[in-house]
């Protein structure tokens, strides 16, 4: 039997249980069975759910592709994630450089002869760098997208930490999830004080007849003036 044959019958099941301590020296592959049971038990039960009853659930070198292929991009997200903080911190210790609101303001305007993206994009950056290094989120939990990232800065802290419990502060996290995160909170609706606006309402009808009265004892000591002035 080849090696590949003799390897298609290994189960997700199997796989989920084994322990690679458990794996005699003799056997041929350690270091395969060692990238697959190093695995999370999570991302095996998800090939299990989505290829169930295929033949890939039981195919261990399609696995392996799958495993390979989750690992480089999860890599290159991860890295996407650091360049975009890290264009995010340039950008404030650039800022902070700059002291006046002209020299601010012209950089602003002539951005993208300088840098290749938009002054929107960059404050959106910037945003994000300080989010991480003010502390309210780690680096390790930003998301993998900067679009993503923003969406996090919009919310307060108690809202942050409802995210979190979510699962949505991590590199996972995508921008359509936080955003429906945040149309989905319940903003605590403003009190409105009946008894207060009555008696305010009242003291501004008392004031305006009060007002008006005055006006009537000016015009009227206006025409007394002018009758007194065309007498003379």
């Amino acid at each position: 039997m080849s090696k590949t044959n003799s390897m298609r019958g290994i189960s997700l099941r199997a796989l989920q249980g084994l322990d690679a301590d458990e794996i005699q020296p003799s056997d041929a592959r350690p270091s395969e069975l060692h990238e697959l049971t190093t695995v999370s038990s999570e991302t095996l039960e998800t090939i299990a759910s989505v290829f169930s009853g295929t033949d890939l659930a039981k195919d261990e070198g399609r696995i392996r592709i799958i495993l390979d292929t989750q690992r480089a991009v999860t890599s290159a997200w991860e890295k996407a994630a650091r360049s975009f903080l890290e264009i995010g911190r340039a950008l404030n210790t650039l800022e902070n450089a700059l002291f006046s609101r002209e020299e601010k303001n012209r950089l602003k305007s002539s951005f993208e002869r300088f840098f290749p993206f938009s002054e929107p994009v960059a404050s959106q950056l910037r945003r994000i760098a300080s989010m991480v290094d003010s502390g309210r989120i780690s680096e390790t939990s930003l998301p993998g997208s900067y679009s993503a990232a923003y969406q996090l800065t919009l919310l307060g802290p108690e809202e942050l930490e409802a995210a979190r419990e979510k699962g949505l502060v991590a590199p996972s996290a995508s921008r359509s999830a936080i955003i429906a995160f945040r149309k989905s909170i319940k903003r605590p609706e403003a009190h409105v004080d009946f008894a207060a606006l009555v008696t305010e309402a009242r003291r501004l009808r008392t004031s305006r007849r009060q007002m008006l009265e005055q006006l009537v004892a000016i015009r009227k000591r206006l025409r007394e003036i002018d009758e007194l002035i065309g007498d003379e």
